[in-house]
């Protein structure tokens, strides 16, 4: 087993609550016996949460913290004027090596922002991407970039390519994970002149057995699971995230107002409650929806701001799996296959 694990929380700036922070941080940790935390927040508020979990006390530390990144600051000014914010400081901690890596739930451009500037990105990435994990149909898949980046470029399709790859590679074990580029049809000749680019790039890897690309996907492919991982840009990539969240509230919202119509409806309920749970707590994004982002130095994860305990757990378990086995060290490696590959 690798050595300690040192994971920095920053608990500010969402609504995320800080018993449900705390209540997740335990279930993992419960899990992963090697994991400690460096928790930035209230330090009131955190040691009258944290004091109802004592094996959690035992293995973290507080660090007070007065300023707060809100979700509504532009990450511009952020840099500039928060500099000693728990966000700000849950990231310098992973960059002076005190932690190994860094969990949010606030504001996605000023972490993303503060990442890049302290933290920076591997040699041979230009730009971080956002990664995810989504429900399918047979298991799941990882889509990136979900909003890093939103210019469209083909050197960022083959990098998005790349980590994705790698990260499904680690969290499905999975050899050679199957590589999709999404665009709005499946022919050669269909999307816009970089994507086209880059899918020629890709096969080209292919063919060299470096990654495995399957080719052109379609949005409606993304639920049936027909590639391990799902390539695109920010900017469709973040449409494609705030349409699934939306649709799965919708269903979820269906279900329960279907379910209580009628008597007839409750007792079909309460027949069916222990499969329709299971059905929705894989659709509920507040569990499953956190962001990872690829590419840079060091790890850092996006939770969902309105998370609750399991998706706080589930986070934490992403990140210390992750890190277990080396996610960098492992990205650095392909890079250099990669390199070798089109030097030849």
């Amino acid at each position: 087993m690798k050595g300690k694990i040192t994971l920095s929380i920053d608990t500010m700036g969402s609504e995320t609550k800080l018993k449900d922070i705390c209540h997740g941080l335990n279930l993992s940790a419960e899990r992963n016996i090697n994991f400690n935390y460096l928790i930035y927040g209230d330090e009131h508020e955190i040691k009258k949460n944290i004091s109802n979990f004592k094996s959690l006390s035992k293995i973290s530390e507080i660090i007070n913290c007065d300023e707060v990144v809100e979700m509504t600051d532009v990450p511009s000014e952020v840099i500039k004027n928060k500099k000693k914010s728990s966000m700000s400081q849950a990231i310098e901690s992973v960059s002076r090596k005190y932690s190994d890596a860094a969990l949010s739930f606030g504001n996605t451009g000023a972490l993303m922002t503060f990442a890049l500037l302290i933290i920076k990105t591997l040699n041979n990435i230009k730009r971080p991407s956002i990664a995810s994990i989504w429900p399918n149909l047979i298991g799941d898949s990882i889509i990136l970039d979900l909003g890093a980046n939103t210019k469209k470029d083909s050197r960022f399709l083959i990098d998005n390519a790349l980590l994705g790859s790698i990260l499904a590679s680690i969290l499905f074990r999975i050899k050679k994970p199957s590589i999709g580029l999404l665009n709005v049809g499946t022919e050669d000749n269909k999307g816009n002149e970089e994507i086209r680019t880059a899918a020629g790039i890709l096969q080209n890897l292919s063919l060299k057995k470096i990654i495995n690309y399957y080719g052109f996907v379609e949005g409606n492919d993304i639920s049936i699971g027909k590639t391990n991982v799902v390539v695109t840009d920010g900017f469709s990539g973040n449409i494609a995230l705030k349409t699934a969240e939306g649709t799965a509230k919708m269903i979820q919202t269906n279900l329960r107002n279907a379910f209580s119509s009628s008597m007839m409806s409750k007792l079909g309920f309460a027949l069916s409650s222990q499969a329709l749970k299971s059905m929705s707590d894989k659709l509920d994004p507040r569990v499953h929806n956190c962001g990872i982002f690829m590419g840079l130095n060091s790890l850092v994860v996006k939770c969902h701001g309105e998370s609750e305990y399991r998706g706080v757990s589930y986070a934490a378990d992403i990140i210390h799996s992750l890190l277990s086995n080396n996610v960098n060290d492992k990205i650095v490696e392909y890079l250099e296959k990669i390199k070798d590959s089109m030097d030849n």
